[in-house]
């Protein structure tokens, strides 16, 4: 009796083992699904941004290098959202941190060239508006026509909090075919200084400029660059490579900038 109890204690537990090591492996088993329906709904959006840098007063004279960064198409008129900091912005941000010292210097992108899906030639386009401490910089393709183009709607973001599983998209460089590639993260922290702010948890490998998702492939936020200036101080500098890896705007806040930068852009003009 004792032998048949402890034989079935035994079958038991392994049992439990079984499914134990099961749930894991089904929860791994439906990531690269979601992966793989996230790049179908979104691929479509993520654009390259072919500029040239004009920076002035470096010391050294003017000087003009060809770049690119990756932005995320907003707008299916042709509206495009990316990073500030990473379209010249950086100057900006300096002055802010160290005020007096890059008094003089300027970056201009100029040149501005979209590149979509496959196409190497590129539509032209221009900086409609900036904003330096959200880090967003808004690009409009300048004769966009008759046609249409798959956009990310900020205004329809997902509701996120704290614990959250969110999924990101960057874009690999250019010798790898700028290969789009998915990362995997949670929301670990939620700021309400400077402002309201999601901070990435796990290995996102977000990118500057580019949006979250959820699982269920809705928008959370826009990974963008928070630095104190120079008089709010940057705290403990061993510190300064959590804000350097990116924070989350929550889709809200971006929604509401694009509209404050569409009616700036409509007064100016």
């Amino acid at each position: 009796m004792g032998s048949s109890l402890s034989l079935h204690r035994r079958h038991v537990a392994a049992g439990m083992v079984a499914m134990l090591m099961a749930i894991p492996m089904t929860a791994r088993a439906a990531a690269p699904d979601e992966y793989a329906e996230l790049l179908s709904q979104r691929a479509a959006s993520i654009v390259t941004i072919k500029y040239v840098l004009k920076v002035q007063g470096a010391g050294s004279g003017d000087q003009e290098a060809e770049s690119e960064v990756t932005g995320v198409m907003i707008d299916p008129k042709g509206l495009i959202l990316c990073s500030n900091t990473q379209l010249g912005g950086y100057v900006s941000m300096m002055r802010r941190m160290a005020p007096g010292r890059f008094s003089n210097v300027t970056a201009t992108p100029t040149d501005l060239k979209v590149l979509i899906g496959d196409d190497t030639e590129g539509i032209k386009a221009k900086v409609l508006a900036a904003d330096t401490e959200l880090d967003l910089a808004w690009i409009e393709i300048v004769e966009p026509g008759d046609r249409t183009f798959k956009a990310v709607d900020f205004a329809k973001g997902a509701p996120t909090k704290t614990g959250q599983r969110l999924l990101s998209i960057r874009q690999m460089d250019k010798f790898f075919d700028r290969l789009l590639v998915v990362g995997e993260g949670h929301i670990g922290g939620v700021t309400t200084k400077p402002r309201r702010l999601y901070v990435p948890g796990g290995d996102l490998s977000g990118e500057l400029g580019m949006p979250v998702f959820t699982p269920a492939g809705k928008v959370a936020g826009l990974i963008v660059l928070q630095m104190p200036d120079g008089e709010g101080g940057g705290g403990n500098p061993m510190r300064m490579q959590e804000l350097m890896g990116g924070l989350i705007l929550p889709a809200a806040e971006v929604a509401k900038a694009t509209a404050r930068a569409r009616a700036g852009a409509e007064e100016e003009e």
